[in-house]
């Protein structure tokens, strides 16, 4: 497909006006509400939830607009441009610090585990000479935003990889321009998200060199939905329909890739955001850390006033990550290392099936978890665990498996 109508595809499945499904209120009952996004697959989620009715049933119509970049969005919202915008973590913390109000409204997605599985990366040209994040040094590097969630994570990765942040030269272009500003010659390397990534890759024939996300931790937090302290004040109960609705279409939209390939742009997607409905503020603290250590936002935001309590989370006791490998090959776990002994207390359980044939399960205590033998994705569970042993298997073959104890 060539750039210009892939890019056409990508806008008019983000600029969905409304679709009601059966039974839904009827529009008079509708609230409008305006909303700033980004072209790129991680927004795909609010479409999909307006074609399956979601927000409908909350007595909600999306209007979209499309921006280029999060700082874009923050702008628009200062001016009363759009009622919410979806952007990033660090934009919405500069916002916060430099006397704009944003609170969040809704969480979106979060990073990957690695170059295999991550939907957001730094590219290079197949014939370059860069080969790992140490070849970095010294070269151009081309993001959406300078002063935003790219830089930030990109200079982040590069020191925790032993590369001089300093030495890169970051220039801010759009998402839709980066494959030609890299064909050119125009930069070294780019940092793209899907549906970009993959047209980088396939068609260009463009190589991933980092994953800026993962190198800094296991589902890192990117971005969500955020609008001003005052308009959620005045508007209280849309505010929480819309999270409501935007809950709804990120679950389903991590339960039913197919739907979101279905849109089009996504269709020859390999790797799709990770959408979580909370955010862990352990990590989203390490990111405002980064972004004040490289001069982007001054001081720390306030997280109770950006980061509402009910988004906002610690994974309460901790993070469980499961893997059942193409193979069948299962393991969970914790902090990197095989889960053995673990406290009580509640979890969050993701599970990253890549097998067609096989499955996971849980059952201790408590809990008793099963996905679909014949189905692939990321899947999430919140679990509490108490005393006892707690057994994992592959569904299909039961004797590959393992267990952890929690006292």
């Amino acid at each position: 497909m060539k750039r210009s109508a892939f890019v056409a595809a990508v806008l008019a499945a983000l600029t969905v006006f409304s679709a009601v499904a059966s039974g839904a209120p009827a529009r008079a009952q509708l609230t409008t509400v305006t909303v700033d996004t980004l072209p790129i697959t991680n927004a795909l989620p609010m479409t999909l939830g307006i074609q399956k009715g979601f927000f409908a049933n909350h007595g909600i119509e999306i209007k979209t607009q499309t921006l280029q970049s999060g700082n874009d969005i923050v702008l628009a919202l200062a001016n009363h441009n759009g009622d919410i915008g979806y952007l990033g973590y660090v934009p919405m913390m500069i916002a916060r610090t430099t006397g704009i109000p944003l609170t969040l409204v809704a969480a979106s997605e979060v990073e990957g585990t690695n170059t295999n599985d991550n939907w957001q990366d730094i590219l290079v040209k197949g014939s370059s000479s860069i080969r790992s994040a140490a070849d970095l040094a010294g070269k151009t590097i081309a993001a959406n935003a300078l002063k935003g969630v790219g830089e930030v994570m990109i200079k982040a990765a590069l020191q925790k990889a032993g590369v001089d942040p300093s030495s890169i030269k970051l220039v801010a272009i759009p998402f839709p321009s980066m494959r030609t500003a890299l064909n050119t010659g125009q930069v070294d390397a780019i940092w793209t998200p899907e549906p970009f990534l993959s047209q980088a890759v396939n068609i260009d024939g463009a190589r991933i060199v980092m994953a800026p996300g993962p190198v800094l931790g296991n589902y890192f937090p990117v971005g969500g939905y955020a609008a001003l302290s005052d308009w959620m004040k005045s508007n209280p109960t849309t505010a929480r329909n819309f999270r409501l609705a935007m809950n709804e279409s990120l679950q389903y939209a991590q339960t039913h890739p197919a739907d979101i390939r279905a849109l089009g742009p996504a269709g020859n997607v390999p790797h799709l955001p990770i959408w979580l409905p909370e955010i862990d503020r352990a990590k989203l603290l390490a990111l405002a850390k980064y972004a004040k250590q490289y001069g982007v936002i001054s001081s720390l935001p306030n997280f109770t006033q950006l980061f509402p309590s009910d988004i906002r989370t610690g994974f309460a006791t901790g993070l469980l990550e499961a893997t059942v490998t193409k193979i069948g090959r299962v393991k969970v776990v914790q902090a990197g290392s095989i889960a053995k002994r673990l406290d009580p207390g509640k979890y969050l359980l993701i599970v990253k099936d890549q097998s067609k044939t096989h499955g996971f399960g849980l059952v201790g205590p408590g809990v008793k978890v099963r996905t679909s033998i014949k189905k692939t994705g990321t899947f999430r569970y919140r679990i509490t665990l108490t005393s006892g042993l707690y057994n994992y298997t592959n569904l299909r073959k039961p004797r590959q498996a393992g267990a952890f104890s929690v006292s």
